[in-house]
């Protein structure tokens, strides 16, 4: 089983456990930052539709369509797909980011923004993903990614491009299957995207709002 295989055999097999974590609103990054960063980095556009890739149990489609915007949602794992058709009424597919790129979904309208929360974690899979992307998005519409802030391997020295060690640390024992992940440097990151169709990128790091530690990074992408 190569890297990004193994990840999505983790998230199947950590599914249930994940729902539980974010229902009960278990991870203090996300609780106290990163949520409302990428509720805010997606409203500031008056989206009427967005499109979640790698949408997960539905908690950003749910937050979003509350505000009244129409929802688009999209994950590999069928039963967080499952658990966001509870949450959000729109429309939801099963489907992998190849999937995806090789335009084996027919979405039904354009969307507005397209919004991908933590969720390109692995290579060759976003490599393709957002090629595809451009495509799916209205006249003058915007892509926005949050990831982990780059700079925190500067903490252990290792700010290099590759793949990582993960684990799923905090988030209690009944977590199994850690994987590795891909990591890319702020400046990978700028490449990537500016090589796969984006410009006018825009940058905002997100930080713990008491130890002032950087968690993430969101651009903000136009084409």
């Amino acid at each position: 089983m190569d890297s990004e295989q193994h990840i999505i055999a983790s998230w199947k097999a950590n599914a249930l456990n994940w729902i539980k974590v974010i229902e009960e609103n278990g991870i203090e990054s996300r609780r106290l930052a990163t949520n409302i960063a990428i509720i805010d980095a997606v409203c500031k556009f008056s989206p009427l539709v967005v499109l979640d890739i790698g949408c997960g149990e539905g908690w950003l489609a749910k937050e979003l369509r509350e505000r009244g915007i129409a929802i688009m949602g999209v994950d590999v794992i069928p039963e967080l797909v499952a658990k966001a058709q509870q949450k959000a009424v729109g429309n939801f597919w099963v489907a992998s980011y190849e999937d995806i790129a090789a335009g084996k979904i027919i979405f039904p309208r354009p969307a507005d923004v397209i919004v991908i929360n933590f969720a390109l974690i692995a290579k060759d899979s976003t490599e393709k993903l957002l090629p595809a992307l451009p495509q799916l998005l209205a006249p003058g519409g915007k892509l926005v990614i949050q990831t982990l802030h780059p700079h925190h391997r500067w903490e252990i020295n290792d700010y290099i491009t590759g793949w990582k060690e993960g684990s799923w640390d905090g988030l209690g024992d009944k977590f199994t299957q850690p994987y590795k992940w891909y990591f890319r440097t702020q400046e990978d990151w700028l490449e990537l995207l500016a090589r796969t169709g984006f410009g006018n990128i825009k940058i905002t790091e997100v930080f713990h709002p008491y130890t002032v530690k950087p968690l993430s990074v969101i651009f903000e992408c136009g084409i």
